[in-house]
């Protein structure tokens, strides 16, 4: 184990870097945020993330790390969870992917288990945050659990970011900023939509209004502003020449 890629650091890094670089990654892979199969991983970090500290708080390590250490004593209050000494020396079982974890988290948002899809899903973004599909996971999840407004929105448009083509995505962030009043960046990301995926069926179904119209439930949202979804109401319910006018480009 090379302790610096554990922490996060440099080769050299200064002591206070080191503590500071432990206690960052140790809040954020404290086992107590997981819950379920993401629990036992982050325990699992948890204590490598102690076990690299201790490697390196003395200065004599810091310049041999490729070195076996000798055992060092860790301090009382950066001790992390011991197994049980039964497990001490089994060898560590299959290590899962990020594809296996959002594999889970995909099967957990099928289930409607959203918390648990929410866990696994993150955990996978932290393994890889270059996958779009985990990102766009996320938004449907915070979406759906009504949580952390910004985080939804950036997820969105990350996964928007690393696949343009992502109409569903893209759906979404327009209803998160008509949500929010930002009807132009909402206008946009409409008109992007339909290009992308004319005959979703946000653009084809819609609800009676009380006077003979239609209103697509994209336009709509739980929180939409009525003067965007007005304006949205309008174009769709034009004529395809009015629509083609809208959406052509030169």
């Amino acid at each position: 184990m090379n302790p610096y890629d554990v922490l996060e650091i440099s080769p050299g890094a200064r002591p206070e870097e080191v503590k500071a670089a432990y206690h960052r990654l140790a809040k954020q892979w404290h086992p107590d945020r997981f819950t379920g199969e993401a629990k036992a991983a982050a325990e699992q970090r948890f204590r490598l993330l102690a076990e690299a500290f201790n490697m390196l708080k003395d200065a004599t390590r810091r310049e041999e790390p490729s070195r076996p250490p000798e055992p060092a004593v860790p301090e009382p209050e950066l001790r992390a969870p011991e197994p049980a000494p039964a497990q001490a020396s089994v060898p560590p079982g299959p290590v899962k992917t990020h594809q296996d974890w959002f594999k889970d988290a995909l099967g957990a948002y099928e289930g409607k288990a959203y918390e648990r899809s929410l866990a696994l899903v993150t955990y996978a973004i932290r393994l890889d945050g270059g996958q779009a599909e985990y990102h766009a996971l996320l938004g449907k999840l915070l979406d759906q659990l009504q949580q952390d407004p910004r985080g939804k929105v950036k997820a969105l448009e990350t996964a928007i970011r690393l696949n343009p083509k992502d109409a569903e995505s893209t759906i979404l962030l327009a209803q998160s900023f008509q949500a929010l009043g930002m009807q132009a960046r909402a206008t946009r990301l409409w008109e992007t939509a339909f290009a992308l995926a004319p005959r979703h069926p946000v653009f084809r179904q819609g609800t009676d209004t009380g006077k003979g119209k239609t209103q697509p439930r994209g336009a709509q949202g739980r929180d939409a502003q009525p003067s965007l979804g007005e304006q949205w109401t309008a174009l769709v319910e034009g004529t395809k020449d009015k629509l083609g006018r809208l959406f052509k480009r030169g």
